[in-house]
């Protein structure tokens, strides 16, 4: 009991403020403690000294209170992933009755005031870093929880560690200490729930790469409550109206990241690398595995063929034109191995007319010809007599166009011949 008659929980326990190691102490007869770093759920953090081998290592002990968890699931799951974002762990051992993991030290700057708003060559090799970081973490079955420039450490190497795998040693959850995906906001999963984890991982992903374009987090606002509303309900923020100096491709592949239904983003963490390696080959190359060529005058409808045509390949060179004189010259102009042409196109020529264009051009080997939308009785009757085939615009409209753009990738690549057809 104190003076004022409260009770002063005794050193080691959650509640107490003395410490149960100070600095100076020594642990195994091997570790010098220097100093506190971070207190949490499980235990509290300190850098400390390896007299042994005389190197700074980051000690964990755990707390004294009843029931608290084993530090050595901790342990075990940065042990796990053999990858520069977890730190290495030393051992683990009981001082005085309670138990330790020693670990890496590591120390640096977090990711959201390392990188902010870099040049796109860096902003893209940051994010592939990360993404890469991910993946290794999901393949050896470690979710990473709330990936975000707040959870991330990038040292003077540029090495990045992420908080999950850091021994404590970054935070695991960002400012507003829960995580933020959408369907943890609206209740629709716990945060803890493994079959959840992967897709709540993508979506800190596409957030982190608008941070690091942007100097903040997505739905940043003037209240925490405003910034928790966008993550719950609102779309995405598009990173090309943000950076217009980013590639395309890479807001694509972010707003697929950001899909506010799990089940509508990437397939996983390994997926992402691809489309980020893509990316990143096509900045200083014109050649592409498959070319794809979206014809369509509704703009909205272009946009979510164009994304899907990035999503089924991402080694592919995906245009979009809106109306068939602009169509008639990229096919001309570049001779795609796939058209996607919208059943109501009218204008200058309409659907069936640029088709035929497209039929007529001097090449070994047309392009793949495939409409997109309900066809009139007439159209429907022009069209089976031309062999174009017609994919509805329902609820399968999505892995209709994504098998069909995985299928023109895997054929051999077409050999070219100009056409004689002026544009």
């Amino acid at each position: 009991m104190g003076r004022s008659g409260s009770f002063q929980a005794p050193p080691g326990f959650r509640d107490s403020s003395i410490g149960a190691l100070n600095q100076g102490d020594v642990v195994a007869s091997t570790y010098a403690v220097r100093g506190e770093i971070a207190r949490t759920d499980t235990g509290v953090v300190y850098e400390a000294r390896d007299m042994m081998i005389d190197r700074p290592v980051a000690l964990k002990l755990a707390w004294r209170d009843p029931g608290m968890p084993s530090l050595i699931l901790e342990a075990r799951r940065c042990a796990a992933v053999h990858d520069p974002c977890a730190v290495a762990i030393h051992g683990m051992g009981n001082h005085q009755g309670i138990e330790y993991v020693v670990g890496e030290r590591v120390s640096g700057r977090l990711l959201a005031h390392a990188v902010a708003q870099p040049v796109p060559s860096e902003h893209l090799a940051k994010l592939r870093q990360l993404a890469a970081a991910v993946a290794r973490a999901h393949e050896a079955g470690v979710a990473v929880g709330a990936v975000s420039g707040a959870t991330v450490l990038v040292d003077p190497g540029g090495r990045m560690v992420l908080g999950r795998l850091s021994l404590s040693q970054v935070p695991v959850l960002g400012p507003a200490g829960r995580l933020l995906a959408p369907e943890v906001m609206r209740g629709e999963v716990e945060a803890g729930d493994p079959a959840a984890a992967e897709a709540i991982d993508l979506y800190g992903l596409g957030c982190v790469a608008i941070e690091m374009a942007c100097g903040r987090p997505p739905f940043a606002g003037a209240d925490r409550e405003t910034e928790l509303r966008g993550h719950a309900r609102e779309p995405a923020p598009r990173l090309s109206d943000l950076r217009p100096d980013l590639p395309g491709e890479l807001s694509d592949l972010v707003e697929w990241l950001m899909d506010k239904r799990p089940v509508a983003r990437p397939p996983s963490a390994r997926d992402v690398l691809a489309q980020l390696d893509a990316i990143i080959d096509r900045l200083g190359t014109a050649a592409r595995a498959l070319r794809v060529l979206v014809v369509d005058d509704d703009v909205g409808r272009a946009r979510a063929l164009w994304s899907l045509a990035r999503r089924g390949c991402a080694a592919a060179q995906v245009e979009i034109a809106s109306e068939a004189t602009d169509a008639a010259h990229k096919l001309h102009r570049d001779l795609p191995d796939l058209v996607l042409v919208s059943a109501g196109l009218r204008g200058v020529m309409n659907a069936y007319e640029l088709c035929m264009y497209a039929r007529g051009l001097e090449t070994e080997q047309p392009p793949r010809l495939v409409l997109i939308g309900e066809l009139t009785e007439r159209d429907r009757a022009l069209f089976a007599g031309a062999d174009v085939p017609c994919i509805a615009a329902d609820r399968g409209l999505g892995s209709a166009v994504l098998e069909l753009v995985r299928s023109a990738a895997r054929e051999p690549p077409r050999r070219r011949r100009r056409s004689t057809i002026s544009g």
